[in-house]
């Protein structure tokens, strides 16, 4: 029941070590990409509940949020949070070694930072549309309590993001058709955004803007509080939750006889 999956994930992991020896350049572009696609995504989500009733918001941003994961998915883009399920299964099956994974795992975070931050550059370029517009009244409030929190609490949110982020990826790697593969990851991405869980990615462009917001503005060591706690929570979350959860589940599979 769950051995395909992790074995379609482990062969993932393997052709990704051969994918960056063969172009490291195209690689790392491909890994910007997934970085904007989820800027995207949360300059999208914010936008739209800026002028929302607080009650409001975390609907709104939990519901328009899943574009980010569809387009990584369906455009195409290497990003750090389903990598580490990837690289997690890819080890347990022995399909990459740790010195690939601990490459893959680097240049993918790198990479979507880097995207990240020239999404949000064109965006202040481009007067910061409605998230500037509207940012005394809820952006700057957003991102302060984002840097405000304790390492514990961003730890545990971003445990419980990536633990559904992978789940998105788990389950739509198991429905066929495009259209059950994009209502699975927008539902399941609507709970961890709706409910106030932390990604380190949508937070690189989150909290760039919120350096240059206008009005109150966070600070620098805020933003890098913020994204170590949250990486390395979203790290645990797929290694404990989905790929050592799945490991040991799949273990009540029926075991494959030979012919």
């Amino acid at each position: 029941m769950y051995a395909p999956t992790i074995t379609g994930f482990a062969d993932r992991a393997a052709a990704e070590a051969i994918a960056i020896r063969r172009s490291p350049l195209g690689f790392f572009v491909g890994a910007m990409l997934a970085g904007t696609y989820i800027g995207i995504a949360m300059i999208l989500a914010i936008s739209t509940a800026a002028g929302l009733p607080a009650g409001v918001r975390p609907l709104v941003m939990g519901s328009t949020f899943g574009l980010g994961l569809v387009l990584t998915v369906f455009a195409g883009g290497e990003l750090f949070t389903g990598y580490v399920m990837y690289l997690g299964f890819g080890l347990m099956r022995r399909t990459v070694s740790w010195a690939d994974a601990a490459l893959l795992i680097v240049v993918v975070w790198v990479g979507n930072l880097v995207g990240a931050l020239l999404l949000s550059a064109l965006f202040i370029a481009g007067g910061g549309g409605q998230v500037f517009a509207n940012a005394a009244t809820m952006f700057n409030a957003y991102a302060a309590h984002k840097v405000e929190v304790d390492g514990l609490a961003l730890l545990c949110r971003a445990i419980l993001c990536n633990w559904l982020v992978c789940l998105a990826i788990w389950a739509s790697a198991r429905v066929t058709g495009d259209a059950a593969k994009c209502i699975v990851m927008a539902w399941i991405l609507l709970a961890f955004v709706a409910a106030g869980f932390e990604h380190s990615v949508a937070n690189m462009t989150a909290l760039t803007l919120g350096l240059f917001s206008p009005g109150e503005t966070i600070a620098l060591p805020g933003v890098l509080h913020n994204l170590a706690f949250v990486t390395l929570g979203n790290i645990i979350g797929a290694l404990v939750f989905v790929v050592a959860a799945y490991g040991i589940a799949a273990r009540t599979d029926a075991p494959v006889v030979s012919a």
